[in-house]
């Protein structure tokens, strides 16, 4: 029985690489890993800013998927230009893609806030161990040649407004979805097809006391395969230090977060992800990690951020 679990699991999840080929990776914690879904968001912590985000799916269930991700960004050229690096590494099943994306942002000063539009540029590689699924049919040759390493440039716009008390973005990530190359054909412009996956993200923060404020947040996000699926948040923050989050997926999990800021630099957070599908009697949850950094600006402690 458990092999039997353990090669569906392998072969739903090439299969699943197949389709999955470039799209914004998923974190629960979306609020401090903006670049993974808006270029716009570079620089706009005000700060040169590292964030670390681990997170494993489906815990228990065999080739289920494992993303890090690591982004840097800051604001240059008297703080008008954002610029911000991202470096992706996501595995499922007998697939990985490993990516490269740069950012840039132009802030436009508004009355109570700023207006930054975004442009993003990069590449992936991807490969893919189809020899190691264990199928019926042998003579299948969507499974006869392994994908030793298919580079796949990619790019995404965006825009992102925000002030003191709240935010909103739009944002097309990773508008170069497929390709019809084979094996280890080299992927070239004309087989790469624009397949478009909008993201609306928006917050709000709210004074309950001098100690306790509210942040309810969303984001949507619509892809061809899954259609349309939201992330409807809210979080608690008590003296600035410490944030305790409930959040829903729309038929996918229940998500319990936290995070402590030690210093007005440092962020650690955790996410448990509750899952919701039918799969969720085969796995124990999904666990991520998010360590995040700010050097050097002490203007944090005066007027801390909380986009």
């Amino acid at each position: 029985m458990m092999d039997m679990r353990i090669t569906l699991s392998i072969a739903f999840c090439a299969f699943l690489s197949g389709s999955w080929a470039q799209h914004s990776p998923l974190t629960s914690q979306y609020l401090f890993n903006g670049l993974a879904i808006n270029p716009a968001y570079a620089g706009s912590r005000d700060a040169l800013t590292t964030n670390l985000t681990y997170r494993k799916q489906w815990v228990g269930f065999s080739g289920a998927p494992v993303t890090q991700i690591l982004s840097v960004h800051a604001p240059v050229a008297r703080r008008k230009v954002g610029l911000g690096i991202l470096v992706l590494n996501d595995r499922i099943g007998v697939s990985d893609r490993t990516g490269l994306y740069t950012a840039y942002s132009y802030r436009l000063r508004m009355p109570k806030g700023k207006l930054a539009l975004g442009l993003g540029l990069g590449a992936s590689l991807q490969r893919s161990r189809y020899s190691e699924v264990a199928i019926q049919d042998q003579s299948d040759q969507a499974f006869a040649t392994d994908v030793r390493g298919r580079f796949l440039p990619n790019f995404s716009t965006g825009a992102y407004y925000y002030s003191k008390r709240w935010f909103a973005g739009l944002s097309l990530p990773f508008m170069l979805m497929r390709t019809s190359a084979q094996g280890n054909e080299a992927t070239v412009l004309s087989q790469l097809e624009l397949n478009a996956q909008p993201m609306a993200t928006a917050g709000y923060l709210f004074d309950l006391s001098d100690d306790l404020k509210l942040k309810p947040t969303f984001l949507a996000r619509y892809r061809i395969e899954s259609g349309l699926q939201a992330d409807l948040s809210s979080n608690l923050i008590y003296k600035e230090r410490f944030w305790l989050g409930a959040s829903y997926r729309t038929q996918d999990a229940f998500i319990a977060s936290v995070e402590v800021l030690p210093t007005p630099q440092w962020r650690i957070g955790y996410a448990y992800d509750l899952g919701l599908s039918q799969l969720r009697r085969h796995h124990f949850g999904t666990h991520e990690v998010m360590l995040q950094y700010e050097f050097g600006y002490r203007i944090r402690v005066k007027d801390p951020r909380y986009f």
